[in-house]
């Protein structure tokens, strides 16, 4: 008979393996627990961070560890989005990264290009940034006038064009950004990767890193299923069951709301002594991974507020949580402060009753997101 879990049990374990009941060390503790953190908007990969880091999440400590110590790397990862990855995951999430290769192929043979042409403009973008960093249109002006104006397209393209694929292959990531013509516009700047680095990396099967990735998985976002593995991963079916089989032994089934779902065996007990931590609060900002990694989001959103949350164009709204529930959304702007530094003001929309005895944890919540700015909060 399968062990039944209650969905409180599931949400506080979720909760503490996440580290929004306990705080991870540094950001790069939280980034490797998170398997990266979601930087589509760059802003809101800082926030991730921030809300499970007891310190390093810092606008500077970020930079730093991107561009300096190179801890953690920009690249397109799971659901071919951006995340801040940590560098030691990088072969594992370049194993899963080889999978999409054929969907890329697809991509650009329905916009016109051959395999040869495609060859041909990845090995032409990768020796050129072998030469230095390139934004786009670095690459555009450069190779356009060698290749011809059929490659432009996939140079310029704003969702990464072949430059995803030449990602996907472990040889590009993204560097520093610099400002680009347009007040306060940045543009990306593309590195070598294995130059960035200094090394070369061994990347595994695709097989074994995504084994490899859902043993990660399930020890953070479990107790879960192989679509909700599929979910998060961004990819077919069929990879994401096989890479639970290929577990094995290391996984048990559950019920969770009289569904079946696994978790690591090492981690039942875990999991079965969870609790609810009382009157626990949780501010999470734009695109949180704990609102990314099931199918059935009812666990933690009752289905009438999902519009509220999960919003046109794939945009997922911050949120504030109760013992791992959403209650609210949130939004904020910066205004002058304190001895005219910035502050946030943040307006809380409450989706069910938010009382005035929970304010002040939401607001050490913002406070946290804001990295220690002044923080006001109206709407509850």
């Amino acid at each position: 008979m399968m062990t039944a879990i209650t969905l409180p049990q599931a949400l506080s374990f979720r909760l503490d393996r996440q580290h929004l009941t306990n705080p991870a060390a540094d950001a790069l503790v939280a980034a490797r627990t998170l398997i990266g953190a979601q930087a589509q908007v760059h802003s809101a990969a800082i926030l991730q961070l921030r809300a499970r880091s007891a310190a390093g999440a810092a606008d500077g400590d970020i930079d730093r560890a991107l561009y300096h110590d190179r801890s953690l790397v920009k690249l397109w990862a799971q659901r071919s989005t951006l995340h801040l990855m940590p560098s030691d995951d990088l072969p594992m999430i370049l194993g899963l990264r080889r999978e999409y290769v054929a969907g890329y192929h697809n991509w650009y043979a329905k916009e016109g290009l051959s395999l040869d042409q495609v060859d041909t403009l990845v090995a032409a973008v990768v020796q050129a940034l072998e030469q230095g960093a390139h934004s786009r249109m670095d690459l555009s002006r450069r190779l356009v006038p060698e290749l011809g104006e059929w490659a432009r397209p996939m140079l310029e393209h704003s969702w990464g064009g072949i430059i995803k694929l030449a990602c996907a292959l472990g040889h590009v990531c993204h560097g520093p950004a610099e400002k680009a013509d347009g007040e306060g516009a940045r543009e990306a700047l593309f590195v070598h990767l294995a130059q960035w680095l200094g090394r070369v990396l061994v990347v595994p099967d695709a097989r074994t890193a995504m084994a490899d990735l859902a043993r990660r998985y399930l020890a953070v976002y479990g107790p879960a299923t192989p679509a909700d593995f599929k979910k998060f991963v961004g990819f077919y079916a069929g990879p994401a069951q096989q890479a639970f089989a290929d577990l094995g032994g290391e996984i048990v089934p559950v019920t969770l709301g009289a569904k079946k779902a696994y978790v690591l065996e090492r981690d039942l007990a875990d999991l079965m002594a969870a609790e609810p931590v009382e009157r626990q609060i949780s501010v999470l900002g734009l695109f949180d991974p704990y609102l990314l990694a099931h199918v059935d989001t009812g666990q933690y959103l009752e289905d009438r507020f999902r519009p509220a949350v999960y919003r046109v164009a794939g945009w997922i709204s911050p949120v504030i949580l109760r013992q791992g529930r959403v209650v609210a959304t949130w939004t904020h702007k910066t205004v002058a402060g304190p001895k005219g530094k910035g502050a946030w003001a943040v307006q809380v929309t409450p989706l069910e009753r938010v009382y005035k005895k929970e304010l002040p944890a939401i607001t050490r919540g913002l406070k946290r997101l804001s990295g220690g700015v002044p923080v006001e909060v109206t709407g509850v």
